[in-house]
């Protein structure tokens, strides 16, 4: 029986390639490349010369170093524990089928739509000093349980957690819809028992996603400062160090400085990932 082939796709001259990827170009010269031109341009200035002072201080300055060590540290838990929480629902989205699917899907995305500031103020109407939970838990057991978390380290963590595991979620999901789950029927044909199948089929096979995942969300996570502004008040984060540079202090090359830091950290996340599942 003669196989049929699917016709391939035709070739695109010079021309139509370059036509297809100026606006993707244009775009990302004037939203991203151009900024950060002018970011890095403005960090070099302390008066008329070039220097390094700005970052000297952004490392140097032990305020500021403590609070780029909390952007990291706290990104990374934010990171790791989203990543986490969302492997379960993102398998139950891509592989099952049950009511209320679309309605649950649908609902991770409400997050999605809503600014920091906002996610900041909800925390702060949940787990306040006078949230909804310690008046509930006071009522129900005399102690005001979680009252006043949302100024704490846990509740910036929960208002990131918010918003990140949806994030997570959504793209998970995708990821695991490509998954062949007549790899666990073979591997279990062949003796292996659910947690092998785990370890040896399914968490190779979900690696890349999982790492995709866990870069995606520390990024957003580090960038993010709408939470913070909102309710940070025993430390601070560099983000948000940055604001209050560029609004209240007018200092823009420090405020630069700051925003070029955290994009070069990110990017080195990034492309951390991409080098593994590449060599992987």
């Amino acid at each position: 029986m003669t196989r049929l082939r699917r016709p391939s796709a035709p070739g695109l001259t010079a021309a139509q390639t370059a036509g297809f990827l100026l606006p993707l170009c244009l775009v990302v010269l004037a939203l991203l490349l151009a900024p950060l031109g002018r970011l890095a341009d403005a960090s070099l200035h302390h008066g008329p010369q070039l220097t390094l002072a700005n970052y000297a201080k952004t490392w140097g300055d032990a305020y500021y170093r403590t609070a780029l060590l909390h952007s990291l540290v706290l990104s990374f838990c934010v990171a790791s524990f989203s990543t986490l929480l969302c492997l379960g629902p993102a398998w139950l989205l891509a592989h099952h089928e049950f009511p209320g699917k679309r309605l649950i899907r649908a609902a991770f995305t409400l997050p999605l739509s809503l600014s920091g500031v906002m996610v900041g103020f909800l925390a702060v109407i949940m787990i306040g000093r006078v949230g909804f939970v310690p008046q509930m838990a006071a009522k129900l057991t005399g102690f005001a349980w979680f009252s006043g978390a949302a100024y704490q380290l846990e509740g910036l963590v929960i208002a990131y957690l918010y918003f990140e595991i949806p994030r997570g979620v959504l793209l998970l999901e995708s990821s695991l819809r490509k998954f062949d789950l007549q790899l666990m029927d073979a591997a279990a044909s062949l003796g292996a028992n659910g947690w092998q199948q785990f370890r040896w089929v399914i968490l190779p096979l979900m690696r890349p996603a999982i790492l995709s995942t866990f870069a995606l969300t520390y990024s957003v996570s580090l960038g993010s400062f709408g939470v913070a502004l909102i309710l940070s008040r025993r430390f601070s984060v560099l983000p948000l160090e940055l604001f209050h540079q560029f609004t209240a202090m007018s200092n823009a090359p420090l405020a630069s400085a700051m925003a070029v830091t955290l994009a070069v950290i990110a990017l080195a996340i990034q492309l951390a990932v991409h080098r593994s599942l590449r060599g992987r």
